[in-house]
């Protein structure tokens, strides 16, 4: 007892070594399935898992297999044994042949979420914009840079204040703006003609295109007109690849080179780049599951569209937020919880949605999951 609390003291006191701004900074993802699953006594099998936006679908055994030999084999450059290519060098030449641009416009980055990061880092400016409700890692990472965060709220039915946005990059001599496309979680598409209007400032335009694949439109059409944009992507959403951790930057080539000079040397282990090249490679077979999703996403919101409970917001996404009304958000959330289907609530993170829920797109059982869930609510709240 006495050791135990000498090393709490101590504790208390080497803390002066750090920041103290850091004090009170935390994120809140969701939580592992596995963990979930224990503690709800649900086998994680049978838990429909509609909080993170995931492609659950399984990964086609085709890429299971590349990925396997490449492990194994010392000449593939995706070895076990030996360290990834620091420069990425097939990896961006695949990136950059699916967006047909050179390599030197690319980067890759242990998610998109490490992409933005860098981006942080790399960008001299003393704040960033964004628009909430959006992705709450923004606001985190601009914590951990100690770049302020200026907020441009959303206007009505979510839609960007482009005007308000604009004024705020003159008035704040702001060099960052990051904003998702579509944003996550609203679903909500900023179109190219606004983007352009953002990249005719004196700024850094970051368009995070997380769900792109899901939208079926992308800014990377811009990327020739406007040496100030950066368009990032990840494997996580459309290629079921979230737990591997892979993104990448779009960008001019000047901005590509410095963001390659200061990302840590091996940031993508061999393993998620031998799966992301494959899924390139096996793209066509993945859309497939892509297209399941979109079409298992109509069903869930078919359904939502007459629940008394909820109410959809329109969404170019493989997710749906929803106002709750007549009941408690977090307690849905819970209920739902119980009976093994897992949908996200945020609160505060990320905006004011203590009424929102999202639910993600999932495979046919767990739309027929979430949707029993539900009517068994409605039935135990007349």
């Amino acid at each position: 007892c006495t050791r135990t609390s000498s090393l709490d003291r101590e504790m208390v006191d080497v803390l002066k070594y750090t920041r103290a701004d850091l004090a009170s900074l935390i994120y809140h993802p969701i939580r592992p399935l596995d963990v979930v699953s224990e503690e709800i006594g649900i086998p994680a099998d049978q838990i429909a898992k509609l909080d993170a936006n995931e492609n659950l679908h399984p990964v086609p055994e085709e890429m299971m297999a590349a990925v396997t030999a490449a492990l194994q084999n010392l000449g593939s450059g995706c070895s076990a044994q030996i360290y990834p290519d620091p420069t990425q060098t097939h990896f961006r030449a695949d990136i950059a042949k699916l967006h047909g641009i050179t390599p030197d416009m690319v980067v890759a980055g242990s998610g998109s979420d490490d992409i933005l990061d860098i981006i942080m880092r790399l960008i001299d400016s003393p704040n960033c914009i964004i628009s909430t409700p959006t992705f709450g890692m923004y606001k985190f990472l601009g914590a951990i840079s100690k770049i302020e965060i200026i907020d441009v709220p959303r206007k009505e039915a979510f839609a960007i204040d482009i005007p308000g946005i604009v004024q705020a990059i003159r008035d704040n001599k702001c060099r960052l703006v990051m904003l998702p496309s579509p944003n996550n979680p609203t679903g909500t598409l900023l179109p190219n003609d606004d983007i352009k209007i953002l990249c005719a400032e004196d700024c850094i335009v970051c368009i995070d295109e997380a769900y792109a694949d899901f939208a079926g439109c992308s800014a990377d059409e811009l990327l020739s007109q406007f040496p100030n944009l950066i368009v990032c992507r990840t494997f996580s959403k459309w290629a079921g690849l979230a737990g591997l951790r892979c993104g990448y930057a779009l960008g001019h080539p000047q901005l590509i080179e410095r963001m390659l000079a200061i990302k840590q040397p091996y940031n993508v282990n061999v393993a998620a780049e031998a799966m992301a090249r494959s899924a390139l490679k096996h793209r066509e077979k993945i859309l497939v599951t892509v297209r399941s999703l979109a079409a298992e996403l109509q069903k869930t919101i078919k359904f939502v569209e007459g629940y008394k409970f909820l109410t959809p917001y329109p969404t170019h996404s493989n997710f749906v937020l929803c106002e709750v009304v007549g009941t408690d958000a977090k307690g849905m959330c819970d209920y739902l919880r119980k009976r093994g289907v897992l949908v996200r609530y945020f609160g505060t993170q990320g905006g004011q949605l203590q009424s929102n829920l999202r639910i993600s797109a999932g495979r046919p059982q767990d739309t027929e999951k979430l949707i029993n869930a539900l009517k068994e609510f409605e039935a135990a709240n007349p």
